[in-house]
């Protein structure tokens, strides 16, 4: 299959003559992938928020600058992803997981050195220091070998089962409340410095190993997607499937075909699903950054808060596989939109939170919400542009994403500087995410003929 697949009426055939596995290799490197996230997204995404705190205390940042160092990740993050993406579809998940995973635990260790130095005349402080490792060296080890080498692994190994396996796979970044548990606990036994020791050791020692088991596509060791027969005939588009003795057609995925990146970005649902991607991204991180503050600030004692914060993310396992799962039967657009809704419910009940019930009852809400659009959106952009060119067209929409990303956490760190709370940056969110399922419902697949525009 070719790089840019201009043509979907012009099939290749060939046959796979190869016994069909019990176990679907496919379901292996979802769970190596899912595994790679427990850990990475834990230390990474929602174990930051925990040395934000401490940071910004140590340091004595404003909040608006410690937002600043996540927002300048997302930027970083976002500028590389279509490099990063491209990598990835050229030479396959398993490299770039490998060498992401290198880079980001060497930038663990080196955080745990994070301080105010001189080089000669030139001082340089802790903060400066701390954004070229987190928005720099970390950015691009955890975006390269955790994000889009696992993600696009995942895509190229199903069609038809696309929904259920990003609902499992997201389970890992779920399950990743369990590490930063464990992260926390190190940092208030062992000191911040320690933990970031312990965090960069168990990169080596656990995810490096587990990115050995990605591959790129089944027809590359002569499988089909999904588990397939091996023994039909598969156009070079996986449109349809044709049994060798009988000739029985079988139609795995009718509207399957893989789009170049060019074709991708000309189409009005690629730009719908980004600017409705863009509205959650922009609440998400904002809340997930300034959560444990947030709390705090209300007297709920940090382990509480951090409690609440693990229990967040225990609970979006509730949403990564339900509507993960109901993603394959369901119009997945309609789905995203219902948690679009839950999201905002849950920001207006954090809006409002008095107690730790209070507080239990946004984990849930919320935790449910954002973790069921994970997944949705993940397979909604495999339905809609195919595996071929699947990370780098990701990789195009993270790229455009940067401004809300960045946008989000410093806006609610400045809300909080200039009012002393964050009350009017969540009803913004709110308002934000009613937008969002606007632009999620506007994005209907490019091959329907409703889409053409």
């Amino acid at each position: 299959m070719s790089q840019d697949n201009e043509h979907p009426s012009s099939p290749s055939s060939r046959v796979v003559d190869r016994k069909k596995p019990k176990i679907f290799y496919g379901w292996y490197i979802v769970l190596a992938a899912a595994a790679i996230n427990v850990y990475g997204a834990g230390v990474w995404f929602y174990g930051f928020p925990i040395f934000y705190k401490v940071l910004i205390d140590e340091f004595g940042w404003a909040r608006a600058t410690g937002a600043l160092v996540v927002s300048l990740s997302r930027v970083e993050g976002g500028l590389e992803a279509p490099i990063v993406g491209w990598f990835v579809d050229k030479f396959g998940p398993r490299a770039m997981a490998v060498i992401g995973a290198i880079i980001f635990g060497i930038g663990y260790l080196l955080m745990s050195l994070v301080s105010d130095f001189s080089v000669g005349p030139i001082q340089i402080s802790a903060l400066v220091v701390f954004i070229l490792l987190y928005a720099g060296i970390m950015s691009i080890g955890y975006n390269t070998g955790f994000s889009h080498a696992s993600m696009a692994a995942v895509n190229g190994w199903f069609i038809k089962k696309r929904s259920r396996a990003f609902a499992i796979f997201s389970l890992g970044a779920g399950a990743s409340g369990i590490t930063v548990f464990v992260l926390g606990l190190a940092m208030q036994n062992f000191g911040w410095r320690s933990a970031a020791i312990m965090a960069g050791v168990g990169i080596f020692i656990f995810v490096v190993p587990m990115s050995l088991l990605l591959r790129h596509k089944p027809e590359e060791y002569g499988y089909l997607p999904d588990g397939e027969d091996p023994n039909r005939v598969v156009d070079s588009n996986d449109i349809q499937l044709e049994d060798v003795n009988n000739a029985n057609s079988i139609s795995t995925d009718t509207t399957n075909y893989d789009y170049s990146v060019k074709e991708a970005l000309a189409t009005y649902a690629f730009w719908m699903l980004l600017l409705g991607s863009a509205a959650r991204s922009l609440t998400m991180t904002s809340v997930v950054v300034h959560e444990v503050a947030y709390l705090t600030d209300i007297g709920i004692p940090i382990s509480q808060a951090s409690a609440a914060l693990g229990g967040m993310v225990f609970a979006s396992l509730i949403g990564r596989f339900g509507f993960g799962i109901l993603g394959d039967y369901i119009d997945k657009r309609y789905l995203l939109i219902a948690t679009y809704m839950l999201q905002a419910v849950g920001i207006f009940v954090l809006d409002s939170v008095q107690n730790m019930n209070q507080v239990w009852t946004f984990v849930v809400i919320y935790g449910i919400a954002y973790g069921g659009a994970i997944p949705l959106y993940f397979a909604i952009v495999g339905d809609y542009f195919g595996r071929t060119n699947y990370a780098t067209i990701r990789g195009f929409q993270q790229f455009f994403t940067i401004p809300a990303v960045v946008f989000g956490p410093i806006y609610a760190g400045l809300v909080f500087d200039v009012s002393g709370d964050y009350s009017f940056a969540f009803m913004s969110f709110i308002g934000t995410l009613i937008v969002g399922m606007v632009f999620v419902f506007l994005a209907r697949n490019p091959l329907s003929k409703q889409a053409n525009i």
